[in-house]
C-alpha cells in the first residue's frame, strides 16, 4: 500500500505532461453559412492543396484532408483518383491555383455539391529551433463551396507545427481548421 501511492501518484504527474498530438488547438479565424446545417451530409471534391515551398507533403495532405472531412460526419467524398483524372482531362492542375469560379465549375462536373480547398499559406523552419532541423510551422486556409449557388459553407485558418517535418505540421493545421466543423 505504501508503495502504491506514490506510484499512483507519480503516474497521474507525468500523463500531466504528456503532449497529445490528438489534441488541437481550434480555428479562431472561421465562418460558417446557416446553409450548411440545412443538410445533413454533402457529397465533396476535395481539389489539390496548392502554395507552399515544399511539394512532398502535399500529396499527403491531400488524401488526409478527405480523411479529416469525413471525420466530421457532414461530408461524403468523391474518390480523389476520380477528382484528379478531371484535373488532368480539364489542364486545371497545370495552372497549381483554382479559384472559386473555377472549384465550382470542377464541382460541377464530377457531380458534387460542395467543393473544398486547401491553401497552404505558410510552411517555414524557424530558426529559434536550429537543433531541430526537421521542425516545420504551417499556416493554411480551406474553403468548402457549395456547388449549386458558389455560396462559401465554410471558410478556416488553421496554424500548426510539428518536429518532425512539414507532413505532421501541415496536419494539425488541418486539423485545426476543421476543428469547429466536428459536431458534439
Amino acid at each position: 500500500m505504501n508503495r502504491t501511492v506514490p506510484l499512483l501518484l507519480a503516474s497521474l504527474l507525468l500523463a500531466g505532461c504528456v503532449v497529445n498530438p490528438a489534441m488541437v488547438q481550434p480555428a479562431r479565424n472561421y465562418a460558417m453559412s446557416p446553409t450548411l446545417d440545412k443538410q445533413p451530409t454533402w457529397r465533396t471534391a476535395v481539389l489539390p492543396p496548392t502554395g507552399g515551398a515544399e511539394t512532398e507533403p502535399l500529396s499527403g495532405l491531400y488524401d488526409y484532408a478527405g480523411m479529416a472531412l469525413m471525420k466530421t460526419n457532414r461530408f461524403t467524398l468523391l474518390d480523389r483518383a476520380t477528382v484528379e483524372a478531371l484535373l488532368r482531362e480539364q489542364q486545371f492542375g497545370s495552372s497549381g491555383m483554382v479559384d472559386p469560379a473555377t472549384a465550382v465549375r470542377l464541382g460541377k462536373l464530377l457531380g458534387a455539391q460542395a467543393v473544398m480547398t486547401v491553401n497552404i499559406t505558410r510552411l517555414k523552419h524557424d530558426d529559434f529551433f536550429s537543433d531541430s532541423p526537421e521542425y516545420r510551422e504551417a499556416e493554411l486556409y480551406v474553403k468548402l463551396i457549395a456547388v449549386e449557388t458558389a455560396e462559401v459553407l465554410y471558410s478556416a485558418t488553421g496554424e500548426g507545427s510539428d518536429f518532425e517535418g512539414a507532413d505532421g505540421a501541415l496536419r494539425t493545421a488541418l486539423d485545426a481548421a476543421l476543428y469547429p466543423l466536428n459536431k458534439p
